[in-house]
């Protein structure tokens, strides 16, 4: 199918893929060639789409479309995208970051740690505003807002981490994002940029030259410093130094940051088949499932981001996730790979030059189910477990879906979690997946707009039959505390 044939709510879907900032000098790809997609994927990529999704700058990366956005694409850009609710609940002179992360279900205390910058600057009718920063060794991440006279669309995959500069320099590195429209003139973003920051002082300075905002030219330059000092005291870091064998690569786990406001496994490795080719992840099975000392999974944040060296057959990648109140004395990981439903496209090879590329596909077992009040509702995911409807409750404005899940992942399993109207379109939550408590780490939440008593819904997942669980590599990381 070529990109031209798309009709408007497919190109809205795919235009944010092809919007990648990639490395300087590179090309955009013109070109997008996908395999037919049901409805059911599609509406899908659109969900996850408006969840957070990994960024993946430094990677020579080809454009394709998977039903897996939320965990097989957790390597192309991050982006939250907009609902009504939103806006009341973004504070905009607190921490924007706090305020999104939340909105998302990510907990992590970004607001004691943030340093407040309230610098703006006005060009061509556009208002841009850097309302904080905070950083550590490995990120930094920023709050912002853009106000506009007019509308700007698509200010999700905006992308500000393609103007910075480290101590004047343009650095590489990895990114995500997630913003939202708190009105239709004031957007509101966070981006979280890993790189190699400074490792010789706690201060290092920023500069943003921001020159073009969706197509509208201007000039929107900003210089600051921010310091690690804060963020890094509060850390404990690890250096495990462990080697795991993979089936194309040897993994060595190089350090485990337990930070407030988020944990993260930072690891590099080598390519063992010499003769490898680009593919779609940075090595095989870079998905990993975390889970502490007490089986209980770790919720990811971002997965499988990174960069890779076809020259020197090296690589660096980060696995991140949820803050943790406290540290375990070890992590389980089980690592898998998230088969796309839909594959093909452009590739750029280590010369730059256009390679195509197929990609291996599984399209996931649809299960639905309507609705009829009796409970619970069983809601069955193939070899991985089960999701459990337990009940489901109107008050005021909110319809909340309590449900259990049961199985191997749990919290990657609810994840899967979807309601669909009955003209059979997936529904965007007012509040994504998040767990009941920790105590029952393996019930959880969910909550949208009121739904209409008069219409039917359908509670929905898949059978997971695209996710490739490795338990045979199953390995774990000690942690001497």
């Amino acid at each position: 199918m070529n990109y031209k044939d798309f009709n408007l709510e497919e190109k809205d879907i795919f235009k944010l893929f092809n919007q990648v900032s990639f490395e300087e000098n590179e090309s955009e790809l013109n070109d997008l060639d996908c395999d037919e997609i049901s409805q059911f994927q599609k509406e899908k990529i659109k969900k996850h789409l408006n969840k957070r999704i990994k960024g993946n700058f430094s990677l020579r990366l080809f454009k394709y479309c998977s039903t897996a956005v939320a965990v097989g694409l957790v390597c192309l850009i991050g982006i939250g995208t907009a609902y009504p609710a939103f806006a009341e609940n973004v504070p905009i002179l607190n921490s924007i970051s706090q305020a999104l992360n939340s909105q998302f279900g990510y907990q992590g205390n970004y607001a004691e740690y943030s340093q407040m910058i309230n610098k703006s600057v006005t060009d061509n009718g556009i208002t841009v505003t850097i309302n904080e920063a905070l950083a550590d060794n490995s990120k930094l991440i920023i709050g912002y807002t853009i106000k506009s006279a007019k509308k700007i669309n698509d200010l999700e995959v905006l992308g500000i981490s393609r103007f910075l500069k480290i101590n004047g320099k343009v650095v590489s590195g990895e990114g995500s994002g997630m913003g939202n429209y708190q009105d239709d003139n004031t957007y509101v973003g966070s981006e979280e940029f890993h790189t190699n920051l400074p490792q010789n002082s706690d201060r290092f300075n920023v500069d943003f030259d921001i020159n073009d905002i969706k197509g509208i030219k201007g000039k929107w330059d900003f210089a600051f410093s921010v310091s690690k000092d804060e963020l890094t005291k509060h850390s404990t870091v690890f250096n495990p130094e462990k080697v795991v064998d993979f089936p194309d690569s040897k993994v060595t786990i190089d350090k485990v940051v337990f930070s407030p406001i988020d944990t993260a496994i930072l690891l590099s490795g080598n390519y063992t088949d010499k003769n490898r080719q680009l593919k779609d992840s940075i090595f095989d099975y870079n998905y990993w499932l975390a889970f502490d000392d007490e089986g209980v999974e770790l919720i990811p944040k971002g997965i499988g981001g990174g960069s890779s060296n076809l020259t020197t057959q090296t690589f660096h990648s980060e696995m991140d996730y949820e803050t943790m109140k406290n540290i375990p004395k070890y992590l389980t990981i089980v690592p898998c790979k998230i088969i796309p439903s839909a594959g093909g496209g452009v590739k750029m090879d280590a010369d730059g030059k256009e390679a195509k590329q197929n990609v291996e596909t599984e399209k996931p077992v649809e299960i639905n189910k309507v609705i009829d009040g009796v409970y619970p509702i069983e809601l069955p995911q193939g070899g991985f477990g089960k999701l459990i409807i337990n009940e489901i409750n109107t008050e005021n404005d909110t319809t909340t879906i309590n449900f259990t899940a049961e199985g191997k992942a749990p919290y990657f399993q609810a994840t899967e979690f979807f309601l669909k109207d009955n003209t059979g379109e997936i529904l965007i939550p007012k509040t994504y997946v998040k767990r009941k408590d920790k105590q029952n780490p393996n019930e959880f939440t969910i909550a949208f707009t009121a739904l209409d008593p008069n219409k039917k819904y359908t509670v929905s997942t898949t059978a997971l039959n695209n996710v490739e669980l490795r338990e045979d590599l199953k390995f774990k990381i000690e942690l001497n505390n």
